[in-house]
């Protein structure tokens, strides 16, 4: 990447914090769901459309966005649930729209999705309650 005069370097894939919460969350669900971390939002839906153009620009909405967390089913790797933390430190008016985009495509898709305030206060049981499972 040199030759473009482009750098690539490492980086870690979760914040210290958002690596507190994995270990929360993994906790929490154990063998009842595996977790994922920083997923593209085009992986876990499957955008259909008779119009090319409509199917596009969908996929180009999404292209760029991942989400927190997700928790699928072990066995028939269906997608549970999507966890999405707050970040104070997007704007709120960039967040109200990534929001609104977020919530649109999963509500189409059947897909729960939970946001979570201040996740570094929450113990197993607070999540657990938090995301509807079973204790």
């Amino acid at each position: 990447m040199g030759e473009f005069g482009v750098s690539l370097h490492a980086q870690p894939l979760l914040t210290k914090d958002e690596a507190a919460f994995y270990n929360l969350l993994r906790l929490t669900v154990q063998d009842q769901y595996l977790v994922f971390a920083q997923v593209p939002v085009w992986c876990l839906v499957d955008v259909q459309s008779k119009d090319p153009k409509a199917r596009a620009s969908i996929l180009n909405r999404v292209a760029l966005r991942r989400v927190d967390f997700v928790l699928v089913h072990p066995g028939t790797l269906a997608t549970f649930k999507i966890i999405e933390l707050d970040d104070p430190a997007i704007p709120p008016a960039q967040k109200e729209g990534r929001n609104k985009l977020i919530d649109g495509v999963f509500k189409e898709a059947g897909i729960a999705l939970v946001r979570l305030q201040n996740p570094g206060s929450f113990t197993s049981p607070t999540l657990a309650a938090a995301l509807g499972l079973q204790p």
